[in-house]
């Protein structure tokens, strides 16, 4: 079986995209250098998320790169929208949106460092 196992994010400020997972997504720290320039962050799902510092400025993202998650309720959607709201994070509004053919509870967000964000669960 071939599964996804982990992604790197090159960011210029590491500890603020760690903190923002650990208090927001529910990651754990697994791994980190002294220097704050390197940190592997694990969800609960086992996947593996790196953040490394960039070394020659701000990483420049395609326009549509972003990291989504799945939920399986659209209430969670709703809830992870408000909480974010609440901690003074800009999100869009939560839309309901039709994509190869299925249906989902979704809205977007940048995390710091501009990185966007998805987060809906599947209408079934």
């Amino acid at each position: 079986m071939l599964r996804l196992n982990h992604a790197n994010l090159p960011v210029p400020d590491v500890p603020a995209l760690r903190d923002f997972f650990i208090r927001h997504f529910d990651f754990r720290l697994v791994g980190t250098r002294p220097s704050d320039a390197f940190v592997v962050m694990e969800g609960a799902d086992g996947f593996r998320l790196n953040l490394i510092r960039t070394r020659e400025g701000d990483p420049s993202y395609p326009r549509d790169f972003h990291v989504g998650f799945l939920v399986d309720d659209p209430r969670i959607v709703r809830d992870k929208h408000a909480e974010l709201t609440a901690a003074g994070i800009h999100a869009g509004e939560v839309e309901e949106l039709t994509r190869g053919g299925e249906s989902s509870v979704t809205f977007y967000c940048h995390a710091p460092n501009g990185i966007l964000l998805e987060v809906g669960a599947v209408l079934r």
